[in-house]
């Protein structure tokens, strides 16, 4: 649901009607879930470094498109080369190994992409063979270096207001029923406090949870204190308890507040405020170093 609702408001208005070039901060929020999205979706396709399973290009094109990478077409080639002040520049080559280079762009094309003459050329020949001179990563490693850089031209700091005013749009958007725009709201609070997605196996399906997700004995999976949204009856409840996955009277409590037969003392608003107040009470802001 979150690519759906990332892509959606990135263009979406608010409840009083101010548009998302008015919010700076939320529109950087936003971008960064996408980043990260997308990079997720293209590691997952890469498999092992010697995987010679196919990856996700077209998430990988869109990415790089966000990242300050800039394309080139060389040849047969599609090169993302990052703008940097010496001859030397930063090369990814879009392909199935998603290689990045240190070196210019006429050594990489003649490397990957040689033609006859340059082929007979006995230096050529050594450098087509061997490129672990100017090789920095591939797969994996390289689409977290162009997730690192596209997150570094964000700036995530924030101020009071820039919370308020997410809690403000969260509850209106609550008392409008709007459950893919309440959503979008917990996407954002769960990503400036650290709450992960609701775990698996802990029978919330019916539901939009975030919390705190810990390791128990014998790590165990610890879900909690959590929000928890249930769209089909447009409810939001906070539940103040750590939940271990083993402890069926929890478990129990739990499934029984995501059903809606028992009530929590914090609901609907007052979920946003607490979210509001969880982030300004934070020492150090946890997105205030990313993207600078």
């Amino acid at each position: 649901m979150i690519p759906e609702i990332v892509s959606a408001c990135l263009t979406a208005s608010s409840p009083t009607g101010e548009t998302m070039d008015k919010m700076s901060f939320k529109e950087n929020l936003l971008q960064k879930l996408e980043l990260e999205r997308l990079a997720a979706q293209v590691i997952a396709s890469c498999g092992t470094e010697q995987s010679q399973r196919p990856v996700d290009k077209e998430a990988m094109r869109r990415l790089l498109e966000l990242s300050p990478y800039q394309y080139q077409r060389q040849r047969d080639l599609d090169l993302y080369v990052k703008p940097a002040g010496g001859e030397l520049k930063m090369i990814l080559v879009l392909d199935n190994k998603l290689p990045i280079f240190h070196s210019t762009v006429k050594d990489v094309v003649v490397r990957r992409s040689p033609r006859t003459l340059e082929m007979w050329r006995i230096n050529t020949i050594r450098k087509i063979l061997v490129d672990s001179d100017i090789k920095l990563s591939t797969r994996s490693k390289s689409v977290e270096t162009v997730l690192k850089d596209a997150l570094a031209q964000l700036d995530l700091t924030y101020t009071a207001k820039d919370i308020e005013d997410l809690a403000r749009e969260g509850m209106a958007w609550l008392a409008g029923n709007d459950a893919g725009n309440v959503e979008k709201i917990l996407s954002l609070f769960a990503a400036l406090l650290g709450y992960g997605k609701q775990p698996k196996n802990f029978g919330l399906d019916n539901t939009k949870s975030y919390g705190v997700v810990t390791s128990g004995r014998d790590n165990e999976v610890v879900f909690g204190p959590l929000v928890l949204y249930r769209p089909a009856s447009n409810t939001l409840a906070w539940i103040d308890q750590s939940i271990p996955r083993s402890d069926q009277q929890k478990m129990g409590f739990l499934h029984s507040v995501a059903t809606g037969q028992t009530v929590v003392p914090v609901t609907g608003d007052e979920v946003f405020q607490k979210l509001k107040a969880n982030v300004l009470a934070l020492p150090e802001p946890v997105l205030s170093n990313q993207g600078k």
